[in-house]
């Protein structure tokens, strides 16, 4: 994430994780951590892949796994404890063997995007942690959430 990046609207996402931050999740600064918004995107990008039927968790899996290449955050407003959140979710680009994934961070009380994230997957076989093609779960995961960033519109408030 070399450019700036605007805050986006709730609406720019396709999919939405409401969560919380924990007291623990608060610096000596009293706001939460920067590395914890990578986590709440993670979270929210597994559980996304979870419910669009393109993450096994089971024992017996054997679909390509999704490794981080890439991540990074731009933060527009803090966060503190206690708030409520929501995560928003999409897809920005599908690749033969990746998935680039935007993430939206709102403070529910607020109303506002306090950060966007974005994390790239590139698949591999489980054993040979090779490159390997999306499934069609994935894809259709992929398509389900995808958003064009070409349509973003920059939010008002």
């Amino acid at each position: 994430m070399t450019e700036r990046l605007p805050p986006l609207p709730h609406a720019a996402y396709a999919w939405h994780y409401e969560t919380a931050p924990r007291w623990a999740d608060s610096d000596i600064y009293g706001h939460v951590n920067n590395v914890t918004y990578l986590s709440y995107f993670d979270t929210a990008m597994n559980i996304a892949l979870v419910e669009h039927g393109a993450l096994d968790l089971s024992a017996n899996a054997s679909a390509p796994i999704g490794l981080v290449v890439q991540n990074g955050a731009q933060f527009f407003r803090e966060i503190t404890f206690p708030s409520s959140l929501s995560v928003g979710v999409r897809i920005e680009a599908i690749g033969r063997t990746s998935l680039t994934w935007g993430f939206g961070l709102f403070d529910l009380g607020a109303g506002a995007c306090a950060a966007r994230g974005r994390i790239v997957h590139v698949y591999v076989d489980r054993a040979s942690r090779r490159p390997a093609p999306l499934t069609a779960e994935l894809r259709h995961c992929a398509e389900a959430l995808f958003r064009d960033p070409a349509n973003d519109t920059e939010e008002t408030s």
